[in-house]
């Protein structure tokens, strides 16, 4: 067992009112696996056998009844940060999360106890437990706008009680898990982003910087890189007025999924595929799902009992969607982001029953308070006594494309009565920050039977539509 690290002096609290406001996720014991040791029971004058080692269960004894959301919340407002919905403060502790600018996660990644039994000489009776302890933590710090992580950093913390207590085991690591909260509240790249409220260049962005060991006693390792200090000072460059925001480059789907394999339970709802994109050579699935809150994380369920962690890339907090990227590959639905036409045949599926309902669209205004331009569409007065739209639910135009989303606000008051409201998904994915690119066609396969010399080439139309304006004898009314 090595000697537990030296607690360090606290740092000087910061000015109030000088931090943006963040909140603490949570304390996950993923990283603790099951059956390995965490400290031992030693022997002394007044320590009681057993002498046993101590060995790391489920964690269940210690998740029940932890204060560890109240010690986060306690040192980091000592120090004079802004935390929301601490206990005793001025918001909501289930609520009133769109206030925090910042989520800081906490993953428990090593604890140390040196543990003492106190027994009663007179009684026999136990006191409890008394000793030493030390835990290492490793912090991710999120931006809660959707750009994701933004601060990464392991601080380690130590405690030592003298007097016997009942659940002696658990204080320890309450309180070494406290002063971690310190060394990450004196962290100075920690109390720069929360100063400043600005986030590192994409260059600098520590998130493709994976967590390195820290020895004990090393206090705060720092896992975001460092200049070097023999490099050759660079020419200052002249930054422009004002960085264009980063966008992301979505590439459509070839046309091959299917409403029933494209939508996706995402958190609490579903969402649909409407592409990929390519994040460090890797590519990976986007879902355009509703979703309420500000969390940058969501829980994606593609299969039964597969669960992948989705990452929130762009909010609309007027329609309530976002996009979310899932490190998988999946079939995607192909988009239609030019606009319709009036009464242009389209289909909708309500509740993702799979029934698709046909019908017209029946009109096209601008909607200000939307931010984007709505799509109403004639469902039929039949299905509309049996079918309510949900948000997210999609709009298809004639060739099975994704032309519009259910919105998840209410009814907007430019909507006549007996039309439903889509959002155009063209607008919407520019609001959403996303730059839709053509998808690589495969190639068309052969007909089959033998081809005739000198015979001409397949005509156009049987594969495409025409250009110009469809005939009322071409199709079938929706009606």
């Amino acid at each position: 067992m090595s000697p537990p690290p030296p607690i360090g002096k606290a740092a000087p609290p910061v000015a109030a009112g000088t931090t943006a406001p963040f909140r603490f996720g949570e304390l996950t014991i993923g990283s603790m696996r099951r059956g390995m040791q965490i400290g031992r029971y030693v022997w002394g004058i007044d320590c009681a056998p057993p002498y046993d080692d101590v060995y790391w269960t489920s964690g269940v004894n210690m998740r029940r009844g932890s204060t560890f959301d109240e010690r986060f919340a306690e040192v980091m407002t000592a120090a004079g940060f802004d935390v929301v919905g601490r206990p005793g403060g001025p918001d909501n502790p289930d609520g009133n999360r769109s206030r925090a600018r910042f989520t800081v996660q906490g993953d428990l990644r090593d604890v140390q106890l040196e543990l003492c039994h106190r027994n009663n000489w007179l009684t026999g009776s136990s006191k409890g437990s008394s000793g030493t302890g030390s835990v290492k933590v490793e912090w991710t710090v999120y931006d809660a706008r959707g750009d994701g992580l933004v601060h990464r950093i392991v601080t380690t913390g130590a405690t030592a009680q003298e007097r016997g207590v009942p659940q002696g085991e658990t204080l320890l690591v309450e309180e070494a898990f406290a002063a971690a909260v310190e060394a990450l509240a004196a962290d100075a790249g920690f109390r720069a982003l929360l100063s400043g409220g600005a986030l590192p260049s994409p260059a600098a962005r520590p998130s493709t910087v994976f967590p390195v060991a820290a020895p004990a006693g090393s206090g705060p390792t720092p896992l975001t890189p460092q200049p070097v200090p023999d490099a050759a000072p660079r020419a200052p460059v002249a930054a422009p007025a004002q960085a264009a925001p980063s966008r992301l480059l979505l590439r459509g789907g070839t046309g091959s999924g299917r409403i029933a394999s494209a939508r996706i339970p995402v958190g609490r709802s579903h969402g649909l595929v409407i592409g990929e994109t390519e994040v460090a050579g890797e590519v990976q699935a986007v879902l355009l799902a509703p979703l309420s809150g500000s969390d940058p994380t969501v829980t994606v369920r593609p299969a039964r009992g597969v669960e992948l962690t989705g990452w929130v890339i762009g909010r609309d907090a007027t329609n309530g969607l976002a996009l979310v990227r899932v490190p998988a590959r999946l079939p995607a639905l192909s988009l239609r982001t030019a606009t319709l036409r009036v009464s242009e045949p389209v289909r909708a599926v309500i509740g993702g029953r799979g029934k698709e309902i046909a019908g017209i669209v029946g009109g096209l205004p601008a909607d200000e308070a939307r931010g984007g331009t709505l799509i109403q569409a004639d469902l039929g007065s039949a299905d509309l006594f049996t079918a309510v739209t949900e948000a997210g639910d999609p709009l298809l135009d004639g060739s099975g494309a994704l032309a519009g989303v259910a919105p998840a606000a209410g009814r907007s008051p430019v909507m006549p009565a007996g039309l439903v409201e889509f959002l155009a998904l063209g607008p919407l994915l520019d609001r959403l920050g996303a730059d839709p690119v053509a998808a690589v066609q495969p190639p068309a396969p052969s007909k089959p039977g033998k081809s005739r010399r000198n015979s001409p080439p397949d005509p156009l139309w049987e594969d495409e539509a025409a250009d110009g304006e469809l005939l009322d004898g071409d199709i079938a009314p929706p009606t």
